[in-house]
C-alpha cells in the first residue's frame, strides 16, 4: 500500500489524513500488476480474504465481518429482472460499517494511544464500540441529537463513552477531529479515514465474485460507501479482472439529497427524514461520490416519505428487515424500472446497509409506554370517533378533564390518532392507520 500525493507528491505512511497538507484529496493505491487473485477462493469469506488489496497491519481486530449473503429477490421475478439483495445487515453489529471499522481498528491500534473516536449517524458508531472492545481499547462515539435508539443502546452495551454533539453527522466530524487531536485518539471516522474505506470497498470484490452485476443501488447519505464500492471495483479493473464497472445508483431520501439533487439537475433539500442514517446535509466525499457516478455511468433516484414504509414492506417480504435508510433502494428499484433503466439481462444488486433492528424501534416502544389511560382512549377511539369531554366521560376515571386532553396530544404527537373534524369548538378525534395496527398488535 501507499499513498502519494498526486500534485505535490508527498508521501505518507502512517497517519492518512483524507487531504494532503496542500489541498489534493488523497487516494491509497497498490502495486496492482503483483496482485494474484486466486488466492481469494481458497480462504474463508470475510473482509480480510481479500488482503492482497487491503493496508497491512499487525494485527487483525475481526468479528467475522464480510461474506455476506446475496439473496436472488423475488420482487425481481415480478418485474422480469435478475434482482439481487446484497443482505449487510448479517454483519457482525448489523451494518455495512463493520467492513470499515475492522480494518481502521486494526491499522489504527499503533495509533491509538488513549483509544479510538468516531463521527456518526449511528451505525459506524455502534461498530466502532464493538470492535474497540474486541481491541481492548477506549472508544468515543460523537453521534447528532437525531439517531435512533437501537443504535444507541449498542453504543453504551458495548462501553463506548458517548457523546451527544448537533443535529446531525455534519455537525460532529470536526468535533470528533479535535477530541483525536487533544487526546491522542485515533479517529475513525468513515469521512476522515481513508484506510478505513479500504474495508468497505470489498462489498465491491464480493459482488465480483458472486454475481458481476451490471448495477449496483446504493443508499447514499455521506457518500463514502458509494465511492468506497467504486474504488473496489476500479481495482478489480485495474487488475484485469473485469473490462468495465457496473453503473453506480446513489439513493437519497428527497428530503435530504444532496448528492441525488446535483446528478438530477434539482433544487436540493436538506431536512431531516424518517431514513435518519442518510440524513448528512453537507457531505465530505460529495465530490468523490459524484465522480463514481459520473465515471460508472450510473445516476441517483430520490425517495419520498411515503415511500419508506413500501421499501421496508417489500425488503421484509424477501426476509430481510433493513433499516429505512437501507429500504431506499426498493423504491429506487420500482422507479428505475418503470421508466424502463434497464434491459433484460441485467443483473441488478440492491445493498440492504444495515439492520431495522436498529432503527424501527418507535412502535416496539409505544407499545410499552403506551397504557392505562391512554391505551383505554384507543381503545374508545377504536370503536368511534369521540370529541375530548365524551371520551373523559366514558372513561369513568377520577381525573380531571383537562388530562384527557393531555393525553390527546401525545396520543396525536405519537401518530396514534387524529383529527377527524370539528363541530364548533368541539374538536373530534379517530384512530390513524397507524393507530389501529398499533390496537391489533395488543390483540394478537
Amino acid at each position: 500500500m501507499k499513498v502519494r500525493c498526486p500534485s505535490c507528491g508527498r508521501l505518507y505512511s502512517s497517519i492518512i489524513p483524507p487531504t494532503c497538507s496542500c489541498g489534493e484529496p488523497l487516494k491509497v493505491s497498490y502495486d496492482y500488476e503483483s496482485v494474484d487473485v486466486s488466492p481469494w477462493r481458497k480462504r474463508k469469506p470475510g473482509v480480510w480474504r481479500y488482503r492482497e488489496l487491503l493496508p497491512g497491519v499487525e494485527q487483525i481486530i475481526s468479528l467475522k465481518e464480510g461474506g455476506t449473503p446475496l439473496l436472488r429477490a423475488k420482487l425481481g421475478e415480478e418485474l422480469g429482472f435478475n434482482v439481487f439483495i446484497k443482505d449487510e445487515t448479517r454483519n457482525p453489529t448489523g451494518s455495512f460499517r463493520d467492513r470499515l471499522t475492522t480494518v481502521a481498528v486494526s491499522y489504527g491500534l499503533s495509533h491509538a494511544r488513549n483509544g479510538f473516536v468516531v463521527a456518526s449517524n449511528g451505525n459506524a458508531a455502534a461498530s466502532l464500540a464493538a470492535y474497540a472492545a474486541r481491541a481492548g481499547r477506549p472508544a468515543y462515539a460523537v453521534v447528532p441529537k437525531l439517531v435512533e435508539q437501537g443504535k444507541l443502546n449498542q453504543i453504551v452495551a458495548f462501553g463506548a463513552k458517548l457523546i451527544r454533539y448537533g443535529e446531525s453527522v455534519d455537525e460532529g466530524i470536526s468535533y470528533a477531529e479535535g477530541l483525536a487531536d487533544g487526546k491522542g485518539l485515533y479517529n475513525v471516522t468513515p469521512e476522515s479515514n481513508l484506510i478505513g474505506l479500504e474495508g468497505q470497498k470489498t462489498l465491491a470484490f464480493e459482488l465480483w465474485e458472486e454475481l458481476n452485476p451490471t448495477h449496483v443501488l446504493v443508499p447514499t447519505g455521506s457518500g463514502s460507501n458509494l465511492y468506497g464500492i467504486y474504488k473496489g471495483f476500479v481495482e478489480l479493473r485495474e487488475i484485469g479482472v473485469i473490462e468495465e464497472i457496473p453503473r453506480l445508483v446513489a439513493v437519497q431520501a428527497e428530503r435530504c439529497s444532496p448528492i441525488a439533487s446535483e446528478v438530477l439537475g434539482v433544487e436540493p433539500r436538506v431536512e431531516p427524514t424518517k431514513a435518519l442514517g442518510l440524513y448528512v446535509k453537507n457531505p465530505v466525499m460529495k465530490e468523490l461520490a459524484l465522480e463514481a457516478i459520473r465515471e460508472s455511468g450510473g445516476t441517483a433516484v430520490m425517495v419520498g416519505e411515503d415511500e419508506l414504509d413500501l421499501g421496508q414492506r417489500l425488503l421484509a417480504g424477501e426476509g430481510v428487515f433493513a433499516e429505512y435508510a437501507s429500504a431506499v433502494v426498493v423504491p429506487a428499484l420500482l422507479k428505475l424500472a418503470e421508466e424502463g433503466y434497464f434491459e433484460r439481462d441485467d443483473r441488478i444488486a440492491l445493498i440492504a446497509t444495515s439492520s431495522g433492528l436498529k432503527g424501527h424501534y418507535s412502535e416496539a416502544r409505544e407499545r410499552f409506554s403506551v397504557g392505562g389511560t391512554k391505551l383505554d382512549i384507543l381503545r374508545l377511539l377504536g370503536e368511534r370517533v369521540m370529541y375530548g369531554y365524551e371520551i373523559w366521560e366514558a372513561l369513568e376515571k377520577p381525573l380531571k378533564y383537562q388530562a384527557v386532553y393531555q393525553h390527546l396530544r401525545e396520543l396525536e404527537s405519537l401518530g396514534l390518532i387524529e383529527e377527524s373534524h370539528r363541530k364548533g369548538r368541539r374538536i373530534y378525534y379517530r384512530l390513524t392507520e397507524k393507530g389501529r395496527r398499533f390496537l391489533e398488535t395488543l390483540s394478537e
